[in-house]
């Protein structure tokens, strides 16, 4: 992948802008497969006219061309693979509806979606290959279905596809001369109107868009720290494991420079290096002063007012360039 741009210098208070796609970039991934399936007519039925005009509000449902455990089931399930591997980015972007991924774990991704594109190229091919005997094993259970609803072999493949898209959002582009100034210029002004207008909305999706970032990653850490204040420190070698691991993952989604959280999940990962399930049961004071660390870390990041100075702080530097 190429390498991530980098950031604007230092704003004039010292503090350096978020341009967002500096940062990361969104992905948006595509998916396609034949669903196997075929609406109901309203002759299936034995319908008369007037009774289909009397039901026209009615849906007559779909019937089922294939075994649907053999057919669209396994391409459902490799998407449902692909759209976690961006789930596990919590924030999507609004305006776009896409998932945004910090550069450095960007070349992760496409690698995870890449084994998965391979895994439903496969499937595709093992689909088209039975579709024949799919077709007539479901028929010779189903002697109700006529051949006419089912497609063509050479019409299936372009029914299937997983893919996914890697793209940055900017502002507004350049406008383009226009040469008659005295026909255009009133469609300019109208443009340079729609131009600020829309500048000005994906600014506030930028905005909203690390605010909810940053508070999405708090709420992680906060949900972690729940699991052991309930159990009252005394948790199992697993779920310290499983602590230390969303730490780390904090820190690399940390793209916008959540320092306070940071500096703190630091403390707390040093504080339990070391420590084992064994030694938390073994050891009362050990699991309380654990369980006390993190209420305190709990309250302290998601305290009202420590929040709204970060947001606050984090939305004044968002730029669009």
């Amino acid at each position: 992948t190429a390498p991530a741009p980098q950031a604007h210098a230092a704003s004039n208070n010292g503090e350096k802008p978020i341009n967002l796609f500096q940062l990361g970039c969104l992905f948006v991934i595509r998916s396609s497969y034949w669903s196997c399936r075929i609406g109901n007519e309203p002759q299936d039925f034995h319908l008369s006219p007037h009774e289909v005009e009397s039901k026209a509000i009615a849906s007559f449902g779909s019937k089922e061309l294939i075994d649907p455990e053999k057919g669209r089931k396994a391409f459902q399930q490799i998407e449902k693979k692909a759209r976690h591997q961006l789930a596990r980015f919590p924030q999507p972007f609004p305006a776009a509806n896409a998932h945004f991924v910090p550069w450095n774990l960007v070349e992760q991704v496409i690698d995870e979606l890449q084994l998965l594109r391979v895994q439903f190229d496969d499937a595709v091919f093992d689909f088209l290959n039975a579709y024949p005997d799919l077709r007539a094993e479901w028929q010779a259970e189903h002697p109700e279905i006529p051949d006419a609803c089912y497609p063509l072999p050479i019409a299936l493949p372009q029914r299937f596809g997983l893919t996914w898209h890697a793209f940055k959002v900017t502002g507004a582009p350049q406008l383009s001369p226009v040469e008659d100034v005295e026909m255009e210029l009133e469609q300019r002004r109208a443009s340079n109107e729609q131009v600020k207008l829309m500048e000005a909305s994906l600014q506030r999706e930028c905005q909203q868009f690390v605010e909810q970032y940053v508070l999405g990653f708090r709420q992680e850490v906060a949900e972690f720290c729940d699991q052991v204040v309930t159990a009252k420190g005394q948790v199992h070698g697993k779920t310290l494991n499983a602590i230390r691991d969303r730490i780390d993952r904090f820190h690399a989604m940390n793209v916008f420079g959540d320092g306070d959280a940071s500096s703190k999940l630091a403390q707390l990962k040093q504080q339990i290096g070391g420590l084992t399930g064994q030694d938390l049961a073994q050891q009362p004071d050990v699991a309380s002063k654990l369980s006390r660390a993190c209420q305190a870390l709990k309250n302290q990041i998601l305290d009202p007012a420590n929040v709204s100075v970060l947001t606050g702080r984090l939305k004044r530097r968002v730029v669009l360039d």
